[in-house]
């Protein structure tokens, strides 16, 4: 069971349609819409308002966000608003200098997300379409970095750097980015850049190698557990998250098409409760629930069934039995005391801890516990005092990395 929260936590806003990019692969599913005229400043501020007092954090996109003519007036009215946002961006920016030194400004801000297609400049331009692309994107990466900005990479598996993953993910650690972030593509076929199911399975298995050996990579949507067993997590779109487009209507997530209200015209609880967002949250494939994956996966990409006309993600096999998985070893020492690294949300079926793009329910009976993850009290205390049940929910949040210890 998944359980949906009373509002979305999570946005990607979509400013602009714009982009000085020619990606073959783009994921916008508004293309055809390109010449209508976008939100203006005053719409997104109104949007701002609306969303303030549940958006955990913000991820500006597009297009090219940093097109928009109001990009300025946005994270100013982020700072103003005081919501934490990160910004999604191929890289290639109208004025460097100016964006480094504006950010760097804003303390809600929360780091840089940059395409990086390929660790060299033929690679990442077969999917950029710009020559002269890769260059200006590392530039810019460098300059983020040493202006002391966060920068993750994120790169789209292709057919072209399906097998050229880990000199990315060497490369993108060389730059000094945090995390180096792959793709499955998502959006219709595209012969000559998505890679066969064969190549796609390699790729994710030679990722999985490199998180083995220590590599700061992972995944940054979902690929099916039965498809092949991964570190990929599900999705959570109209679970807790959702994009709004340059236009102001809500859609499930930047890779559905399925527009669910218009925040402008209404309210952000309407538009999450429309017919259209259940209609989305109810596409999950029955054989899923009977997966002993589901609470991992959560079903597969709906996007993609969604655009391509199919009842489920074409990458789901076969369920796993619901039998019951052996208990994953995690090691713990008894000295150790937890601190909490999360933001609480009370929701009608208890507390939903928030980090970054990680979110736990956790039921109202366990509120003993969290309270305890104070930095006072050791796991051997916590064990005494709340038993094995809290401990183990230590074990779990410290594997979601919403707890750390000193």
């Amino acid at each position: 069971m998944i359980l949906v929260l009373s509002a979305p936590v999570l946005y990607s806003l979509e400013l602009t349609p714009a982009c000085n990019n020619l990606c073959p692969g783009c994921s916008n599913v508004f293309a055809g819409q390109r010449e209508r005229p976008h939100l203006t400043l005053e719409g997104w501020q109104a949007i701002l308002d609306k969303i303030k007092p549940h958006a955990h954090l913000v991820k500006l996109t597009g297009g090219e966000p940093t097109l928009y003519p109001h990009f300025s007036g946005i994270v100013t009215y982020l700072q103003k608003l005081d919501i934490s946002f990160s910004l999604f961006t191929n890289g290639c920016w109208p004025d460097p200098k100016h964006l480094i030194a504006l950010l760097k400004a804003i303390p809600q801000f929360r780091g840089f997300l940059i395409s990086l297609h390929g660790a060299t400049p033929a690679t990442h331009e077969a999917f950029s379409g710009v020559p002269g692309s890769f260059e200006r994107t590392v530039g810019n990466i460098k300059r983020a970095i040493e202006a002391g900005l966060p920068v993750t990479t994120s790169t789209v598996i292709t057919k072209q750097n399906f097998r050229e993953l880990g000199q990315i993910a060497e490369f993108a650690e060389s730059l000094g980015a945090h995390h180096a972030v792959f793709n499955r593509y998502l959006g219709k076929p595209l012969p000559g850049i998505e890679p066969t199911e064969e190549e796609l399975k390699e790729a994710v298995q030679n990722i999985e190698g490199l998180r083995s050996k220590g590599a700061k990579v992972k995944f940054g949507n979902c690929i099916p557990q039965c498809f092949t067993p991964s570190s990929s997590t599900g999705c959570l779109s109209g679970v807790a998250y959702c994009t709004i487009d340059p236009w102001g209507y809500m859609r499930p997530c930047n890779h559905a098409s399925l527009r669910c209200g218009n925040v402008l015209e209404q309210s952000v609880e309407e538009a999450w409760q429309s017919p259209e967002m259940q209609r989305w949250r109810e596409m999950i494939p029955e054989q899923c629930h009977r997966c002993v994956e589901f609470s991992q996966c959560h079903g597969g990409c709906r996007a993609m069934a969604w655009e391509l006309g199919i009842e489920k993600d074409p990458l789901i096999g076969s369920p796993f039995a619901l039998k019951q998985k052996p208990p994953e070893r995690i090691v713990l020492y008894e000295g150790w005391r937890p601190v909490r690294s999360f933001n609480v949300r009370q929701e009608r079926f208890g507390y939903v801890l928030m980090r970054g793009n990680r979110i736990a329910p956790v039921a109202f009976e366990d509120k003993a516990v969290l309270d305890a993850c104070d930095g006072q009290r050791t796991l051997r205390e916590i064990e005494g005092q709340l038993g094995a049940r809290g401990l183990k929910l230590v074990a779990q949040l410290y594997k979601k990395g919403l707890i750390e210890f000193m």
